[in-house]
């Protein structure tokens, strides 16, 4: 799917006095065909300032809505081992072999938890694919997806540790994790007994709710029309036709590199359609398939945003919150140079601040296609965004970093 422009669509919500132009911002997206769903909700403090939703094709869509965020899971993820932090059931510096001797296996003895968060752990990928049965629940609880995480060896990339774990960081996460809860917990339960029911915010890794919006690959038809357009006459994506058969070469070296690799998960394919399958939502892969909506993630955002704790409900105390966002550290990320914390969350800086501030002090991350789930502690700005239509060929979700760059120019102009 790509739309063309002068496609129907409805934008609905609000928007505070001081914001109109981030909402034209978002208008102007589903103008360009850029959009076919989507919501974006900001706070700023603890007053929400933006709380938008449109749609195109699903005429059901509304700010309540559920999709799939991808990576930006991650980052919900990161605040759920922050609260084991908290309540002082582990150090980031822990080795991973101190709550699950079982990971030794394989001379995986060094490894700490920082090292996993940063993803610096040796494990991108796995020698094997994980049945997505065995992440239902129970089936984690009976260590199917551990056995398989026992059994691998570390492997390092030539220029050094760091290696981008995209599906695999939060199925080993969610092992340490439910063995060190007190009861037992998994990073779902977790989320939606102490997150998402606290803060009354639809963010769920692991759900069956049937209030969902199935996301969809923009078209390389669409792409490859636009990518002939001139900028100055309208093109709506990024990049030109040249700039287009760069990326593709990269993505075909990144696939040939990959070749002798199986996918994450059994049936998983280049179109990435079984993110929408009832038993992987109902499944728990906390890097990859938080079922959310930008309401909810804004909430969590606008929580961390206000040093963890938000409209008098406390998600993080100050000592585990400054954890979180503690040791930046600079690495390479698939092409890209960035800084990961301790607890696993990006710092964000622009080196070129001239047109937009960007992701310029923000933390959080972002998910395949579109999606941005970050939060920016100096002006207290909680941001979520949430597509359907997924942007492949943008690796740095740029609709979204202009966005933020302009709730950043509003919030220091309010």
């Amino acid at each position: 799917m790509g739309k063309t422009n002068g496609n129907k669509f409805t934008i609905q919500g609000t928007v505070a006095p001081g914001y109109e132009s981030v909402k034209k911002m978002f208008e102007e997206n589903f103008q360009a065909g850029l959009e076919d769903n989507a919501q974006l909700c900001v706070y700023v403090g603890e007053q929400l300032v933006l709380d938008l939703w449109g749609y195109s094709s699903d005429t059901n869509y509304n700010g309540d809505t559920l999709t799939n965020i991808f990576s930006s899971t991650k980052s919900l993820t990161a605040i759920c081992m922050a609260m084991l932090y908290d309540q002082g059931l582990i150090k980031y510096t822990d080795k991973i072999v101190d709550h699950w001797p079982e990971f030794a296996e394989h001379g995986k003895t060094e490894t700490t938890i920082a090292d996993l968060m940063r993803h610096e752990a040796g494990l991108a990928a796995f020698d094997q694919s994980v049945d997505p049965k065995s992440l239902l629940t129970d089936n984690i609880k009976d260590n199917k997806v551990g056995k398989v995480i026992e059994k691998q060896t570390q492997i390092y990339p030539a220029t050094g540790k760091r290696a981008y774990h995209a599906v695999t960081r939060g199925w080993i996460a969610n092992e340490i994790f439910r063995r060190v809860h007190p009861s037992g917990s998994t990073i779902g339960e977790h989320l939606k007994n102490s997150i998402s029911d606290t803060l009354d915010a639809r963010v769920f890794i692991g759900t069956d709710d049937e209030q969902y919006s199935p996301v969809v690959s923009m078209s390389k038809s669409f792409i490859l029309r636009q990518s002939l357009i001139p900028k100055s006459l309208g093109r709506a994506i990024d990049p030109n036709f040249h700039e287009l058969a760069g990326l593709m070469n990269g993505f075909r070296k990144i696939m040939k590199d990959g070749k002798d690799k199986p996918p994450a998960l059994v049936g998983l394919d280049i179109s990435g359609k079984l993110w929408n399958t009832p038993e992987i939502r109902k499944g728990e892969s906390p890097s990859a398939n938080g079922n959310c909506s930008a309401r909810g993630l804004a909430k969590v955002a606008a929580a961390m945003a206000n040093g963890g704790t938000f409209q008098g409900k406390t998600i993080l105390n100050p000592e585990a919150w400054k954890a979180l966002h503690a040791e930046p550290i600079d690495g390479i990320l698939v092409a890209n140079s960035i800084k990961f914390t301790q607890g696993g969350v990006a710092q964000f800086e622009e080196e070129d601040t001239s047109r937009t501030d960007g992701r310029s002090g923000f933390y959080g991350w972002m998910g395949f296609g579109g999606s941005v789930f970050q939060w920016h502690p100096e002006l207290k700005i909680g941001f979520g965004y949430t597509p359907t239509l997924l942007t492949w060929i943008d690796l740095i979700n740029n609709k979204a970093r202009l966005m933020q760059g302009e709730v950043i120019k509003c919030a220091r102009n309010v």
